[in-house]
């Protein structure tokens, strides 16, 4: 463990350092960080925050709301129920916060910081289980990408941590209630990771696992639970709907490749261009690896389902330059576990090139606060 430690400081010092020039751009107020829509802030559940973000926001908001009252109806105040599925950010938030209208805005940072910190933390157990250095899972993070969530108080990034956990302790042959915790946490953090969640029952199933496959079991009936409770709040099922989420393969990152772009400016344009040719990228480094005989099953099969996603991608996903570089965290995630299990380093090295995204909204934010 204590060849774990430095990683995991160096990490968090990085990351927390980046997330301070971004508050600081906006005179410290760490408000910003809550992505309020320009009519809703300085009103309730907003009360504390003073700064909005162009017309309708961004999703962290209701994260934000959410992190109020848990276990609460909030249809006013979030877009779709989907938002309380992912109920383990704010209900984190609020266990670490009571609540509170101003200690909130410093607890969802700090939540999303130390999942940060946890990622490397698992990454660098994995590298050294494997005969590695653990120093190289400090680029773990950057290749995930999870600054750019982290900027927003978003619940990719703890979502990207128990999916990493789910499937570090499965390659390192981990006891099942670990599995299990770690399965529950995926599945209560976002909707789409019960994928990866039935892929290690299977997983385990054909192994003939019994108790992990009990108590996986068990994880997907609380997670079921909870939708139907969910269900019975709202009166419709909380899945978001697919409006465009989901496409012809590469069809929505085609339609996006200029038209999104070239409404910006021209640094704009260039990352934008940038950041879907690393995806692209990612799908064929996705396909490589996976075929190589020292990658485990569940692992290929999680980063395979990530390309896929990322492939079928609409234009929904791909016109938000937010969107595209954190909903597909499976892909780069599982390229990442790949190399630090296989010991291949210059694919990381150069997936650890998306740290460019949020390094450039920190600039905009110092030029256009």
């Amino acid at each position: 463990m204590h060849r774990i430690w430095g990683p995991v400081l160096v990490t968090a010092g990085l990351h927390a350092a980046l997330l301070a020039c971004y508050v600081v751009a906006f005179g410290g107020d760490l408000g910003v960080l809550v992505c309020v829509g320009g009519d809703r802030a300085g009103r309730p559940p907003f009360e504390a925050i003073h700064r909005g973000m162009q017309k309708d926001g961004y999703d962290g908001q209701y994260y934000y709301a959410i992190a109020r009252a848990p276990w609460g109806h909030h249809e006013a105040e979030i877009d779709c129920a989907a938002r309380q599925v992912r109920i383990l950010y704010p209900a984190l938030s609020w266990l670490l916060s009571g609540g509170d209208v101003q200690r909130l805005l410093w607890v969802m940072p700090l939540v999303n910081l130390l999942a940060i910190a946890g990622l490397t933390g698992l990454g660098a157990r994995l590298a050294l289980g494997h005969g590695w250095g653990p120093w190289w899972a400090v680029l773990l993070p950057l290749a995930v990408n999870v600054a750019m969530p982290l900027l927003r108080d978003l619940t990719d990034v703890l979502s990207t941590l128990t999916v990493c956990g789910l499937l570090v302790t499965w390659l390192l042959r981990g006891r099942w209630w670990a599995l299990s915790l770690w399965a529950a946490a995926a599945a209560f953090c976002r909707e789409q990771n019960v994928a990866i969640v039935l892929v290690v029952l299977l997983a385990a199933a054909w192994q003939h696992r019994g108790r992990t496959c009990a108590g996986l079991g068990a994880v997907l009936a609380l997670w079921g639970a909870w939708v139907c409770t969910l269900r019975g709040m709202y009166g419709t099922w909380p899945f978001i709907s697919n409006q465009g989420a989901l496409g012809m393969p590469l069809g929505g990152m085609l339609l996006c490749w200029r038209p999104a772009a070239s409404a910006g400016s021209r640094a704009y344009a260039l990352f934008h261009d940038l950041g879907l040719l690393l995806v692209l990228a990612e799908i064929a480094l996705a396909v490589y690896l996976v075929a190589r005989p020292r990658v485990d099953p569940v692992l290929a099969l999680a980063t395979l389902a990530g390309a896929a996603l990322a492939a079928l991608g609409g234009v929904a996903l791909y016109e938000d330059r937010w969107s595209y570089t954190r909903v597909f965290a499976w892909l780069p995630l599982g390229i990442g576990l790949a190399c630090l299990q296989g010991r291949w380093r210059w694919p990381l090295i150069g997936l650890s090139s998306s740290v460019l995204l949020p390094l450039a909204a920190v600039a905009k934010a110092w030029m256009h606060p």
